[in-house]
């Protein structure tokens, strides 16, 4: 059975190590700030796989994924697309964050789940992910950077390694709610700017908070506009015509009482 944990906004007191912190604050500065966080990670414990998902569509979008150390192939994109395709229904992670998202208000708690191997209660998953690629283990820290949103840092041990111990456990719930700050502040900095699907994700759940009753494609150009892409973008993106893009936005703006992109991107923010 897995075991889950509520972790309140304010860090636990939690001596870290000065190489370690120095490894998170560089985060915000890095193309994949995950791939910091991995190895800030290691700093306090050790940690084979990373991995950060996006929790606003049904399935879920993998926006990170990486592996610890020259001697580890990175899986994490290829187990992730056999989860996405076929066992995500099973993961009790998948109905946090529905909970999560449907919340209306800022919420800066972090929930965490533990799976271990054999709690995993589909015995396809289990085998074609966790036995195949040898992992033991995984802790899921899910949270909410803004309204209507979720995601999720899933932390995974190898077989080799063995799972987490109850004292490595504590070390991560003792900085989770700093990995959260760690996201929420690489969203939208120049350096984050290609992990474009997050900002979207964030810029389209706050929008939708307005509750101007914008339809999904309404939604979806606004989120991209206020992301600074350009029409002839967001057609490419989506699938549509440009003259689409140009329609969707006029009605859109129209429901939210705006007339350009500057006045978009401050209800985005």
């Amino acid at each position: 059975m897995s075991a889950s944990w509520r972790v309140p906004a304010v860090p636990h007191q939690h001596t870290l190590d000065l190489r370690a912190v120095s490894l998170l604050l560089e985060a915000p500065r890095e193309a994949e700030p995950t791939r910091a966080m991995l190895h800030f990670l290691n700093a306090l414990l050790p940690v084979d796989y990373i991995s950060l998902v996006s929790h606003m569509d049904d399935p879920p979008a993998l926006l990170e994924g990486h592996a610890f150390g020259p001697e580890l192939r990175n899986v994490t994109g290829q187990c992730f697309d056999k989860y996405r395709r076929y066992f995500y229904v099973f993961d009790d992670a998948i109905r946090i964050a529905g909970r999560m998202r449907a919340e209306a208000g800022e919420n800066a708690e972090v929930t965490a789940l533990r799976f271990r191997a054999g709690e995993i209660p589909d015995s396809g998953w289990r085998h074609r992910i966790y036995e195949r690629e040898h992992l033991s283990d995984r802790l899921t820290l899910l949270f909410t950077p803004a309204p209507r949103t979720a995601f999720s840092i899933n932390l995974y041990r190898s077989e080799a390694k063995g799972p987490f111990a109850a004292q490595e456990i504590e070390r991560v719930l003792a900085v989770a709610p700093l990995l959260r700050q760690v996201h929420r502040n690489a969203v939208g900095t120049g350096a984050a700017a290609r992990q474009m699907a997050t900002r979207i994700a964030l810029a389209r759940a706050r929008l939708d908070a307005r509750a101007a009753a914008l339809s999904p494609r309404e939604l979806d150009v606004c989120a991209r506009i206020a992301c600074s892409m350009t029409a002839d973008g967001i057609a490419a993106d989506l699938d549509v015509a440009a003259s689409t893009v140009l329609t969707l936005r006029k009605r859109a703006y129209g429901k939210l009482g705006i007339h350009d992109r500057a006045e978009l991107i401050r209800l985005a923010a």
